[in-house]
């Protein structure tokens, strides 16, 4: 009944704190959100399927649709709303630490499996992805998934090695980059655990091979009915014809960025951004790892270790030797997972001092909540032009003050293709059925660059009355305010509102 109540605490806080931030935040819906939400629409309201998702990092090569077939059902739940695509993102978050506990708990002790869910919930790195809606925020998920498979292969039957290439095949959906280093962590435990049998070899290579190649289906559709246009570029890329990714470091400088890239993730994620606690922390966990490795007599723990310890030091090797350009941040989303195992083990080999570990549990909860509780960080999501609630209220302005006269609307980013517009002047002008301009783009008369567009909307014809969205954002410097604003000189301005400081809506007339 303790573990119960304790379990549905956790729980409990974690879900009450996601909720509170979205409410007091608001979220950020940025370019890429708006994009992935105009083709999840197309799924869910219009019924038009997809073989693939937008263009990823390398020309020529574009994302699996997994993850806008996954939006869809929250989309239609919710009627469009942005928002639920948010609490999509969220749940798959407290999924990951439902499964750490569900997964794990016959062979972690009761009291140390809800550690691993503490660790796992209150990341402040999983916190921070519970707040948006990203494809890359699906790798904790994933990555806990594979894990478990990876364990029952080696530890019950090693046809279980199927079922976690099948997850890190749907990796590919969230990111490629994690995808290709977990590929070829899949294969390298599959030798250093021996998974491999003499006597079931074929079906050893064949059941693994299908189940990695199902999620790619879509895609090798697509790839036969347009002339293998992906695989070329593949080819093109790899043969230095392609060259789409930047950010080439030389070795060394090369292995000092990724130590300060796996630090500084480790910093944020774990110990509340904070460097005296990181480093403590890291010393603590080391110390623990230590003792684990001579005092642990458990065999299903040891593998446990093993895995873990095994992905997160081959992850680090991959990261730094074979992928040359520079990796983003959310790229390493998943490895939370193995950091939080990590942790846990640490902390198990001191379970004789339980007071000292309820002390760490606390210190360690509070240490990674407190930044989303700084009054800077609160005041900075206020005046930022991506907060979903500063483009809804330009939204309102535009729609009170239109109403029954013919307008378009432009808008300025720093990114060109507004996208996130796009979604929100669809969801209030369609959805909500209050209409929509005569022309929304982000500058008039320029061909389709939104996916289906001529669906919902047929005109593209600049009316006598319009509306300027600007976002108040770092500018690209090929593509400046200044020029932005040049095009619309044959319109006076007749008034001007601005909305804290992030977004300038202004109304314009011939």
């Amino acid at each position: 009944m303790k573990e119960k109540f304790l379990l549905f605490l956790i729980f409990f806080l974690a879900a009450a704190l996601r909720i509170f931030l979205i409410f007091r935040d608001s979220v950020p819906f940025a370019y890429d959100m708006g994009r992935d939400l105009l083709w999840t629409k197309d799924i869910a309201f219009y019924h038009i399927p997809t073989l693939i998702g937008p263009a990823a990092s390398i020309w020529g090569v574009y994302f699996g649709p997994f993850w806008f077939y996954f939006l869809s059902l929250p989309l239609v739940l919710g009627r469009g709303h942005p928002l639920s695509a948010v609490y999509a993102t969220s749940i798959v978050i407290l999924l990951t630490g439902f499964f750490a506990y569900f997964l794990f708990k016959n062979y972690l002790s009761k009291l140390y499996v809800l550690v691993l869910a503490v660790i796992i919930l209150f990341s402040g790195t999983l916190i921070n992805i519970s707040t948006f809606a990203f494809h890359a925020n699906l790798l904790p998920l994933l990555t806990i998934v594979t894990i478990y498979f990876y364990f029952l292969a080696i530890l019950r039957n090693s046809l279980y090695f199927a079922l976690s290439l099948f997850m890190v095949s749907i990796m590919f959906h969230a990111d490629p980059a994690p995808a290709v280093v977990f590929t070829i962590i899949s294969i390298l435990l599959f030798f250093i655990f021996k998974l491999y049998n003499s006597k079931n070899l074929l079906k050893m290579i064949v059941l693994p091979l299908v189940a990695y190649l199902i999620p790619f289906v879509p895609q090798i559709l697509f790839e036969f009915r347009n002339n293998f246009v992906e695989t070329k570029a593949l080819v093109s890329y790899f043969m230095g014809g392609n060259p789409s990714l930047s950010g080439q470091l030389p070795f060394f400088d090369r292995i000092a960025n990724r130590v300060v890239i796996f630090f500084d993730y480790f910093k944020t994620s774990f110990a509340g951004n904070n460097v005296i606690f990181a480093l403590t922390f890291l010393i603590f966990i080391l110390i623990g790892l230590y003792r684990f490795k001579k005092s642990n007599k458990s065999m299903n723990l040891n593998i446990l270790f093993k895995i873990n310890l095994l992905c997160l030091l081959l992850a680090f090797i991959i990261f730094t030797f074979l992928i040359t350009v520079e990796i983003k941040t959310w790229y390493i989303n998943g490895l939370t997972v193995i950091f939080a195992f990590l942790i846990t083990f640490a902390v198990y080999s001191f379970r004789k001092f339980k007071l000292a570990i309820l002390l760490l549990i606390i210190i360690y909860f509070f240490a990674n909540i407190s930044p989303f509780f700084d009054s800077k960080k609160v005041n900075l999501s206020k005046r930022d032009p991506a907060s979903l609630t500063n483009q809804l209220r330009a939204m309102d302005i535009i729609y009170l003050e239109s109403l029954k006269t013919s307008y378009s609307i432009y808008v300025f980013t720093p990114s060109i293709y507004d996208y996130n517009w796009q979604y929100l002047l669809w969801w209030k002008g369609v959805k909500l059925k209050k209409g929509l301009p005569l022309e929304f783009a982000y500058l008039p008369n320029k061909p389709d660059y939104v996916r289906n567009k001529q669906v919902y909307a047929s005109t593209t014809s600049t009316a006598d009355t319009i509306y300027l969205i600007i976002e108040n954002a770092k500018e690209n410097e090929f593509y400046t305010k200044e020029n932005w604003l040049n095009n619309f000189d044959g319109f006076e301005i007749v008034w001007q509102k601005d909305i804290n400081s992030a977004i300038t809506v202004q109304k314009r007339a011939k």
